[in-house]
């Protein structure tokens, strides 16, 4: 303090208030409205997504790898609306037995190693097949299915 009693700065030069630059202030604000509409336009395009498509199988493998660990996943696949997956199809998919699957794709993954965090997608390729079907919808003939990770599945962890 000063015998003024008012307080001095040691970086900011006497007489001078401390203050951003504005083009700083211009940067900051143009990078966080960035990332706001990134966020919005993400969760919207979710959204948009997973109103138009419905899951109709859902599959759950798992494994015990060579560490002694069980690892798990969870797959839920999905057609869209104007194209739905033919009730046969999902029901043989949904009622088919997956046990063991997840051990069978684990110790072929270890035999066919391919780029990291590939692995397990080939093996998925390899084990998970769908009965061929084509939808006949107002503009063509299609076939379409996504496919989906659910959060927390360790399958791939397991090869690392």
């Amino acid at each position: 303090m000063t015998e003024e009693g008012s307080v001095v700065h040691p970086l900011v030069a006497p007489g001078r208030t401390r203050r951003l630059r504005p083009w700083l202030i211009a940067v900051i604000a143009v990078v966080g409205a960035i990332a706001i509409a990134a966020t919005a336009v993400s969760v919207t395009l979710a959204v948009v997504r997973d109103s138009r498509y419905t899951t109709n199988v859902t599959l759950s493998l798992s494994y015990v790898g060579d560490d002694g660990r069980t690892y798990s996943c969870t797959y839920d696949y999905s057609t869209p609306n104007s194209a739905p997956m033919p009730a046969a199809v999902a029901q043989e998919m949904n009622e088919r037995d997956w046990s063991g699957t997840g051990q069978r794709m684990y110790e072929w993954a270890k035999a066919h190693r391919a780029a990291e965090g590939s692995t397990w997608g080939l093996a998925m390729d390899e084990f998970v097949r769908f009965p061929p079907w084509q939808v006949e919808t107002s503009t063509r003939s299609t076939h379409e299915l996504w496919s989906r990770e659910r959060p927390g599945s360790t399958c791939e962890d397991g090869l690392r």
